[in-house]
């Protein structure tokens, strides 16, 4: 299929007044190469930039001059049943308005466009044609129909029939008869377009407005219809908001501006690149423009060039992008229709597929620029290296098309039809029932066997894949019998784990010990917590203290492991005795080692020092007691002292008996008595 790269037409616009312009822009032209534009690098003077274009427009450049030499011929390709965009790409302020659509005295591409396209009809006889006009906006990625009142305009949404082509639903098309009709429809829809004025432009286009113009012609005598189409898009221009000087509303404005030429250069990079996915649907612009980038259009980029200072880096930006766009490849092709009556298919007869377009056949356009960006370095030694571009990864034919006539000399001057209608006649078949049946059972005849050859072509491939997942699964058992064999292969000298094996045997044996205790002990213990935890604290009291002088008494008879478990039991109930648990812990040593049980020495008691107690028996006496008399008092308590300290020293410290004496405690302290009424205290006596 032959294909057509999008043309690249520069132009630079005339400098405004009060604007900064040092004249670094030049535009050369060649006589036999196509002209260029160079541009100074703003961050390194030293360094320029050169833009081989096929049309190049400096500043003296005229509304007409574009149009004869890269619009006008592309009115044949409509005429031809191609769909045609133009678009005009470029900073904000830099003259993209101007160019598309003029004024009265300059009238710009889209009047001239018009005007042509109906010279052109009537200049066909054959055929009867008709034109219709849309015009829609793209306002912060929402379509409006421009020829709808704003205030009442509803967003449109973006849709793709059935053979792949986008469009806009719900859009109004108008039909037009003259240019004078074309006109008031015109103005009245630019009227109703997003503008607003910045730093920059006083009616900057908040937008991007597409022009859409239908051509429908008809040949009666061939039974045919070819559908052409011509978009004219204008672009809103890239802003940079530090010039601008944007208000909140404008600057939400410009960021939906930025952010769709952004996928714009997205979808022309990943075009570039040959990348599997385009990011079309990232944006309604780039959505909408899917057949000017890749698809089954003529394309044609102006780019519209600022000659001020403070643009210069857009001005970068704008050539880099047109020099990336040039290398799109588009496959134009012809949109024609069969209005012939066709025959009513059997209900059994298989679909026919419905037949693709015909390919446009363009003529060729000379080549004589270089793929890439060239720069021209002047002498520096401070100057750093020269940087290139790099090429694209499209790939690209010697010719637009096979069987293509040279170019004319003076193909701007005389301009020809750019595409040629193949024309196709065929025959009506009638078919009986008789040849339906025959085709029918030849068909099927073929789809059974079709069916066949790829039932047994898989189920070669599965026995295929079958014998290569055992020969597979062989050699990785292999593998591993190797690995195994070779980490049994070295031996360690004979007894030298013997000692490792007997002492993990000894740690074997004591760590099975410690687990049987720790569980005898364990279910030990739960059963003496379950006990204690129903009775009361006084009664857990008088049960460890049972148990712990059964404990003592089979210690003193030499019996120590009834004597550990009977502590263990006492120290369930009376778990804070921290005595009580050092006693367990010496007689479990003890047990454990073999050795002779020794309690601990009892700890010495504290010297009383100047601190005397006194206990005075005062028994039988009557509350009438002369507590005046502390003399006697005092006698009598020191009498009953010695008693007790009497009885104490004739007192072997087992055979004894408790017994509970009231009375009174004198305390004497530095040589002063005190007498302290005190609660029932324990009296040791000797048995009656």
């Amino acid at each position: 299929m032959a294909s057509h790269k999008i043309k690249i037409a520069a132009r630079l616009r005339p400098r405004l007044e009060n604007e900064l312009d040092d004249e670094g822009i030049q535009i050369t032209h060649t006589p036999d190469g196509p002209s260029y534009i160079s541009v100074p690098n703003p961050r390194d003077l030293s360094q320029v930039f050169n833009f081989p274009f096929t049309s190049c427009y400096d500043q003296s450049s005229t509304q007409e001059q574009i149009f004869e030499q890269d619009v006008r011929p592309l009115i044949d390709v409509v005429y031809s049943g191609v769909t045609v965009t133009i678009f005009a790409y470029g900073v904000t302020s830099s003259g993209k308005t101007h160019t598309m659509q003029g004024t009265k005295a300059q009238p710009g591409v889209i009047p001239r466009v018009v005007e042509a396209m109906f010279l052109q009809k009537a200049a066909l006889q054959r055929s009867s044609v008709e034109l219709a006009v849309s015009y829609m906006e793209i306002y912060k990625d929402e379509v409006y129909d421009l020829f709808v009142n704003r205030d009442s305009a509803p967003k449109l949404p973006v849709r793709e029939n059935d053979a792949g082509q986008v469009f806009v639903a719900n859009l109004t098309s108008l039909p037009i008869s003259s240019v004078e009709e074309f006109g008031d429809i015109y103005s009245r829809a630019s009227r109703h377009r997003s503008v607003g004025a910045t730093n920059l432009n006083r009616a900057s286009s908040r937008s991007h407005a597409v022009l859409t113009i239908d051509v429908t012609m008809t040949d009666s005598a061939a039974q045919k219809t070819l559908t052409g189409k011509m978009n004219l898009v204008d672009l809103a221009g890239s802003e940079n908001n530090k010039l601008t000087g944007n208000d909140p509303t404008r600057m939400a404005e410009s960021a939906a501006i930025n952010k769709s030429l952004s996928v714009l250069g997205q979808v022309v990079h990943a075009l570039n690149q040959g990348a599997s996915r385009i990011p079309y649907r990232n944006s309604k612009l780039t959505r909408i423009l899917q057949d000017a980038l890749g698809g089954s259009s003529v394309g044609l980029l102006i780019c519209n060039l600022a000659p001020g200072t403070k643009f210069r880096q857009d001005t970068l930006n704008t050539l880099n992008f047109a020099v990336r766009t040039k290398n799109i490849e588009n496959r134009p092709v012809v949109n024609e229709r069969d209005n012939r009556p066709q025959a009513k298919p059997h209900f059994a007869a298989i679909q026919p597929l419905p037949p693709k377009l015909a390919p446009a056949i363009l003529q060729a356009e000379p080549i004589h620029a270089p793929p890439a960006v060239t720069m021209t370095t002047t002498t520096n030694p401070f100057s750093g290296p020269s940087r290139r571009p790099r090429p694209s990864r499209v790939p690209r034919v010697s010719g637009i098309g096979a069987g293509l006539l040279p170019p004319l000399a003076k193909t701007r001057l005389h301009p020809r039809p750019s595409a040629i209608i193949e024309e196709k006649t065929e025959a009506s078949i009638q078919l009986t029932d008789q040849d339906i049946d025959e085709r029918i059972a030849r068909a099927v005849e073929a789809e059974v066997a079709r069916r066949l050859k790829e039932r047994e072509d898989r189920e070669r491939e599965e026995r295929a894949r079958c014998q290569q997942e055992e020969k597979e699964n062989l050699a990785l058992q292999e593998k591993q019998d190797d690995r195994r064999q070779a980490q049994a292969d070295p031996k360690l000298p004979p007894g030298m784990l013997t000692p490792l094996l007997a002492r993990h045997r000894d740690l074997d044996e004591q760590l099975r010990a410690r687990l049987a205790e720790l569980e005898q002990k364990y279910e030990r213990g739960n059963k003496e917590v379950q006990l204690a935890d129903v009775l009361s604290p006084t009664s857990r009291k008088k049960t460890g203290r049972a148990y712990v002088a059964l404990a003592r008494a089979h210690s003193e008879k030499g019996d120590l492991q009834v004597a550990l478990e009977l502590y263990r039991k006492a120290e369930t109930y009376v778990p804070d005795n921290i005595k009580l648990r050092e006693r367990v812990l010496e007689i479990e040593w003890a047990v454990k080692n073999g050795r002779e049980f020794v309690p601990s020495p009892k700890k010495p008691r504290k010297p009383r020092g100047k601190k005397r107690k006194v206990a005075m028996i005062n028994l039988n006496l009557g509350r009438g007691h002369d507590e005046g008399s502390s003399m006697s008092l005092m006698e009598q308590s020191c009498a009953s002292q010695s008693t007790i300290c009497e009885e104490d020293e004739t007192e072997g410290g087992h055979d004894e008996s408790e017994v509970i004496i009231l009375g009174k405690i004198d305390e004497e302290y530095e040589g002063s008595g005190v007498a302290l009424e005190m609660p029932a205290k324990r009296v040791k006596s000797e048995a009656a």
